[in-house]
């Protein structure tokens, strides 16, 4: 008799993103557009930096690739300011729990919220 057994699949890794530029010096995906402007109806002069390497490079693409940067670029700035968010909550996270230990613990009194310039009677 045969017997039928579960085959485990293993977990499928995510597809590399290829990235939209690549540093032309040391193959970087973090090369980054400093300046840009039209060069003509269909192209874009860019001065990028690399971040990996630190080379700079000049370059003209197509609207078309422009135009994938500019998602590619608004979709890192969208991650950095999630992970700035998240950096932020907690740090006052940290403090919060700081403060109440504090608390907790007696360190401090109200005279530690006072006005430390009185005025002279």
């Amino acid at each position: 008799m045969l017997r039928l057994t579960r085959h485990r699949s293993r977990p499928v890794p995510a597809p590399r993103r290829r990235p939209v530029l690549a540093c032309p010096v040391c193959g970087s995906d973090r090369i980054c557009p400093i300046e840009w402007e039209t060069a003509g109806d269909h192209h874009w002069w860019m001065l990028l930096h690399c971040g990996e390497c630190l080379s700079w490079v000049q370059a003209t693409v197509g609207n078309e690739l422009a135009a994938q940067l500019d998602v590619e670029l608004d979709r890192q700035q969208a991650e950095i300011a999630s992970a700035l968010a998240r950096l932020e909550l907690e740090r006052m996270a940290a403090e919060v729990e700081a403060f109440t230990t504090a608390l907790h613990l007696d360190l401090f009194d109200a005279d530690d919220f006072a006005l430390s310039a009185r005025r002279p009677k």
